[in-house]
């Protein structure tokens, strides 16, 4: 790789880094002036469309009939589920925490394959899993106090089920190889799984009409569409081609340690030492099952 690719992957990751780290915040605050449903529906149909469109001038090409089906399925499991249920979930939590949380889809690959496929597990990557729910527990009873209240409760239990969620469609993904790019493939499942959230957002009455949406929550919707869904997405995937995987994993621990500065500075969230200390075993936990357990966790990074 030349030097000036070398730049541009590296610059490419600083952004992936950053700006996904910033969509916590963003979205913190956009969920309070536009309903958690409806915002996450608008951001994936908008940006789903706009790759699709992109990608289509140079490869103009429909998936199969089950392509579909499994795009529909992973746009489910990924945008509709997860990206959908972290965002209702941050408006009742703190920005960094719904960060921090999301981080352990490792975990969660780590215990399905040993679960589901009797897969082994080294015994430091185990380790690595008891140091990051202790971490967790850490942080959790550092709101001990907010955690009498049902809808932070609720928050935390959406975020744990956003992490279950991911890890799922991320299987589905890569056990069904799809004839398109995988650029139009992201704009096929952000775009269905947008429309399901639309379905449910209009189901549930969890909407304002457009004409009324203020211009706070554009603003957000159209941050998070560009930086968060299409900017740093194919930053990823250039990195990616790039750079080792070991390197591009740096996002994770980046990702909230930016949401809670952002939190910290910006919204005024709680801070303590032990709320420090807990991130901070937490992530230690993430490095340990993601360094011993690279056959399990290479391909789902």
């Amino acid at each position: 790789m030349g030097s000036s690719d070398k730049h541009k992957a590296y610059a490419a990751l600083g952004v992936v880094s950053f700006f996904w780290g910033t969509t916590w915040f963003v979205s913190k605050l956009t969920v309070q002036y536009l309903p958690a449903l409806q915002l996450t529906a608008i951001r994936n149909i908008i940006a789903g469309l706009l790759l699709i469109i992109y990608f289509m001038r140079s490869e103009i090409k429909l998936p199969s009939a089950k392509e579909f089906g499994y795009l529909f399925l992973s746009g489910f499991l990924l945008i509709a589920c997860s990206n959908g249920l972290t965002t209702i979930a941050i408006k009742f939590i703190p920005s960094f925490l719904g960060a921090l949380i999301s981080c352990l889809s490792p975990f969660v690959f780590v215990l399905a394959n040993f679960i589901f496929f009797k897969e082994k597990t080294n015994a430091r990557a185990i380790l690595g899993l008891v140091i990051g729910f202790s971490g967790i527990a850490l942080l959790l009873t550092s709101f001990r106090q907010e955690m009498s209240d049902p809808n932070f409760a609720l928050g935390i239990a959406l975020s744990l089920l956003a992490v279950i969620t991911w890890p799922m469609g991320t299987l589905l993904t890569l056990n069904n190889k799809f004839s398109l790019s995988p650029y139009q493939s992201l704009g096929w499942q952000a775009l269905f799984g947008g429309i399901i959230l639309a379905i449910s957002s209009y189901a549930t009455g969890q909407y304002i009409p457009i004409a009324s949406i203020p211009n706070q929550a554009w603003v957000g919707c159209f941050y998070l569409i560009i930086a968060g869904s299409i900017l740093s997405f194919l930053c990823y995937m250039y990195a990616l081609q790039k750079l080792p995987l070991s390197l591009v994993t740096i996002y994770v621990y980046v990702n909230p340690l930016v949401a809670l500065s952002l939190g910290i500075l910006l919204l005024d969230e709680k801070v303590n030492g032990s709320i420090v200390l807990g991130a901070c075993i937490t992530l230690l936990g993430i490095y340990i099952v993601k360094k011993f357990s690279k056959k399990n966790l290479a391909k789902s990074s």
